[in-house]
C-alpha cells in the first residue's frame, strides 16, 4: 500500500507546487467554457476559462486585486458570454490569494461552488 501512496503523494505535491502561492485561481470544473470577471472598483481580472481548466492571477498585480491585500475578498461573476450589459449568470467571492472551484454552471443563478 505504501508503494501506491508514494506516487500519489508526489503527484499531489507537484500539482500544488505548480499553483502560484500568491495568486487567486479560478477552477472551471463545469462542462462549458465561461467568462469570469473578478474584482470591483474598476479593477477587474477578465478571462475566458475553458471547461476543466483554471486561470490564476497574482494578487499583487494591480489588475487582479483592488484591495491590495492577500486576504482581500474579491467578487467573482460568471457569464455565458462577454458581459456587454448582460447580468452575471451567477456570482460568489474569492480571497485574493485563494482558490475557487465552479463544479456546475447553471445560467439561472444556481451555480455550484466547491470550497
Amino acid at each position: 500500500m505504501s508503494r501506491l501512496l508514494t506516487p500519489m503523494l508526489l503527484a499531489a505535491t507537484l500539482a500544488l507546487a505548480a499553483m502560484p502561492a500568491a495568486a487567486f485561481c479560478i477552477h472551471n470544473d463545469s462542462d462549458r467554457s465561461l467568462f469570469f470577471a473578478v474584482g470591483d472598483h474598476g479593477i477587474l481580472y477578465k478571462k475566458w476559462v475553458s471547461s476543466e481548466a483554471m486561470s490564476c492571477c497574482d494578487w499583487r498585480q494591480v489588475n487582479c486585486n483592488w484591495t491590495h491585500l492577500a486576504d482581500g475578498q474579491l467578487n467573482v461573476r460568471v457569464y455565458e458570454q462577454r458581459p456587454n450589459g448582460v447580468e452575471a449568470a451567477c456570482s460568489t467571492r474569492v480571497r485574493a490569494d485563494g482558490n475557487l472551484y465552479l463544479s456546475r454552471f447553471d445560467p439561472q443563478g444556481q451555480c455550484q461552488w466547491q470550497p
